[in-house]
């Protein structure tokens, strides 16, 4: 049977279903954010999606109430013996320091700013706390920058 969803919403609706079994619960759109490291606009966009097509339904107003409604059979990896579809680590696997640093009292701003040639600023209430370089080679280093100058922040401030 041909799949009546691209690739991407088969890695949400086989996301969906992994989760809902291992932990009882659908996942919330925050979880679907950290995993598949998107903004919350972009989940929710898919979410609507799936809802259209009648892949999954969900009841307004109530949290975590996203339920597949394709049959399991048609899932993506239902019938897979190992999952080989990539995985997207979560933000905080790779940058612990950064991402309990958003999921707390700080923020960032990635990219140049009115304010300065810096690529990347870490801030709290108090202000700035890193500033990174003009220029980095690729956004991976602008986020290994950003992390080592967070945890150093940390560990002369906390």
């Amino acid at each position: 049977m041909a799949a009546r969803y691209t690739k991407l919403q088969g890695e949400y609706l086989d996301f969906i279903d992994r989760y809902t079994r291992r932990h009882g619960r659908p996942p919330s759109e925050a979880d679907l954010m950290a995993y598949f490291n998107v903004m919350s606009s972009t989940v929710h966009q898919m979410v609507v999606r799936l809802e259209k097509c009648g892949l999954v339904e969900r009841t307004p107003g109530e949290a975590r109430s996203i339920r597949i409604l394709a049959p399991r059979e048609e899932l993506p990896l239902a019938n897979a013996e190992s999952h080989t579809t990539p995985i997207r680590a979560p933000l905080n696997t790779h940058y612990p320091d950064l991402a309990g640093w958003v999921m707390g009292t700080g923020w960032v701003v990635l990219g140049k700013t009115l304010r300065g040639d810096s690529m990347g600023t870490a801030m709290n209430e108090s202000g700035v706390v890193w500033e990174g370089k003009e220029g980095y080679k690729n956004f991976e280093e602008l986020l290994q920058d950003l992390e080592k100058g967070i945890r150093k922040w940390k560990d002369e401030n906390l």
